[in-house]
């Protein structure tokens, strides 16, 4: 039997075997010379496979100790941070109603021809007008909660003081060109705003004519709501505003909202019924809440809500886009 070829000291490079097409491709799987299996030998393979199982079983079982830990800070019922220390802050926003079609969800503009039930032209098209119908089953879709109200309802609001606002009957005014929109508070969680309760604390810039009415009222717990036309011209434009109800404010008993513990909670609302505006004509109109915790910010929206009328009569609803 010939003996082993001596191996050669003090030898700076041995140049591997060379190996070509399926060979090459065969020892990469496994190397018969050597017992390596994709470059490891089996014993490699059942260290480093071990370690990985340890490791990472080790960093799953961490962050489910973690995650366990963070949920017993949490309660299911109510949000950790509240009100002035969480991101939404003390401060609701004042939402909108009806809203828009899909189609149109950027806009503010309540525009449509009070002449026409129907639509003209198609949504995005130089020519189209939205009739009164669209609107009205918006409105109609919004209200069907609050004409279901029963005592089962936690918090229920009762709409029946609504007059031509809360009747599908009248088309909430839209056929008769005085278009209704409802406006509500974003809820806040425990959240109960700092209604004004003395002449000494009302705001400086509040408008006159809702100062006196507040204190005609006698300063109840509620938070006010106020609409005008944003601009001289639509100051001029808008000659008449209704509110529903008419206290004008949403009443501090509604608050506050209280998430689960109360599934069924309706959020209060006040119709604003436009009851004598310029028609054919674009008017911008702004909507705001008053209580000491509300901010105001024309540039963010904080505290408002904007919106543009634009009532049109059948004569000029047919001329748009010719």
């Amino acid at each position: 039997m010939a003996e082993p070829a001596p191996m050669v000291l003090g030898g700076t490079a041995i140049k591997p075997k060379e190996r070509h097409g399926w060979e090459r491709i065969r020892y990469i799987f496994h190397n018969p010379e050597t017992g390596e299996i994709l470059s490891r030998t089996p014993k490699s393979w059942a260290l480093i496979t071990g370690f990985y199982i340890i490791y990472y079983s080790c960093l799953a079982g961490f962050w489910l100790a973690m995650l366990n830990i963070f949920f017993l800070t949490l309660s299911d019922s109510e949000p950790k941070w509240l009100n002035a220390n969480g991101l939404i802050g003390s401060s609701p926003g004042l939402g909108l109603k009806p809203g828009q079609i899909d189609k149109l969800i950027d806009s503010s503009m309540i525009a449509y021809n009070m002449d026409n039930t129907a639509d003209q032209g198609t949504p995005g098209n130089e020519n189209y007008v939205a009739g009164t119908d669209g609107w009205v089953e918006r409105i109609t879709e919004f209200l069907k909660p609050y004409k279901t109200c029963n005592n089962t309802i936690t918090k229920c609001f009762d709409i029946s003081s609504f007059g031509d606002c809360g009747d599908a009957d009248t088309k909430y005014g839209f056929e008769a060109g005085k278009p209704c929109v409802y406006l509500k508070l974003n809820k806040i969680f425990d959240l109960t705003n700092d209604n004004f309760r003395t002449e000494e604390v009302l705001p400086e810039k509040m408008p006159e004519t809702l100062k006196a009415q507040i204190k005609t009222a006698g300063f109840p717990d509620q938070t006010w709501v106020e609409c005008h036309g944003e601009y001289p011209a639509d100051v001029e434009a808008l000659k008449g505003i209704k509110y529903f109800p008419e206290t004008q404010g949403f009443a501090g008993d509604r608050f506050p909202y209280l998430g689960k513990t109360e599934p069924a909670y309706q959020s209060p609302l006040i119709a604003v019924q436009f009851a004598d505006v310029t028609r054919n004509q674009l008017v911008h109109v702004e909507c705001r809440a008053w209580a000491a915790n509300i901010g105001y910010s024309k540039r963010d929206r904080i505290g408002i809500n904007h919106l543009e009328l634009l009532i049109l009569t059948d004569e000029a609803g047919r001329s748009v886009g010719s």
